[in-house]
């Protein structure tokens, strides 16, 4: 999507651009929401929530990040707002953890003794925000910078999140013992 007409912060967004705006993200981002909130109906109203708000953010945005990342930090700050006034936290659906296993734990046969159930265990250990980190980056597959962008962090402090993590999911594992031997 030409992302140049949002450099300008026109007062006013045409029902048009907001519209291939939604039409070019809204998947991606519903996903996400979906993701860290474990509820179809919430990440929809999420997902409503941000694009009702594009229009008025749009002032605040500077243009040093892709409109994508802008979205997901909107989508990210909205659900964890979400799950802070709810007081709980979110469980990620049970997805394809292949990757996201590999990073944390190794090797595939290692992967494959693993008993159902335990990664998305360790995974909902970890706060919302470091879900939704390892999510962008080991599901979405999405770069050091575009974290850095969405999250408003140095990149240092990404890849050691990152790195805790995974290192957290490890070891949680191991502590269970939940090999299927």
């Amino acid at each position: 999507m030409d992302q140049k007409w949002l450099l300008n912060k026109p007062k006013q967004m045409s029902r048009e651009t907001l519209a291939a705006l939604w039409h070019a993200e809204s998947q991606k981002l519903l996903n996400l929401a979906y993701r860290m909130l474990k509820n179809r109906d919430e990440a929809e109203d999420i997902l409503m929530d941000v694009f009702v708000s594009v229009p008025t953010a749009i002032q605040n945005f500077r243009g040093e990040a892709a409109i994508s990342s802008w979205l997901y930090r909107m989508t990210i700050n909205a659900c964890l707002m979400k799950i802070r006034k709810a007081k709980r936290h979110a469980e990620l659906e049970e997805i394809n953890f292949d990757y996201i296993q590999e990073q944390s734990i190794g090797t595939k046969e290692e992967k494959e003794e693993l008993k159902p159930g335990i990664l998305n265990d360790a995974l909902n250990a970890l706060p919302a925000d470091t879900r939704s980190m390892i999510w962008l980056k080991d599901a979405e597959d999405l770069s050091i910078e575009e974290l850095v962008d969405i999250f408003s962090m140095p990149s240092g402090t990404i890849k050691a999140r990152l790195s805790r993590a995974r290192a957290f999911i490890r070891n949680f594992i191991q502590r269970s013992g939940e090999y299927a031997r």
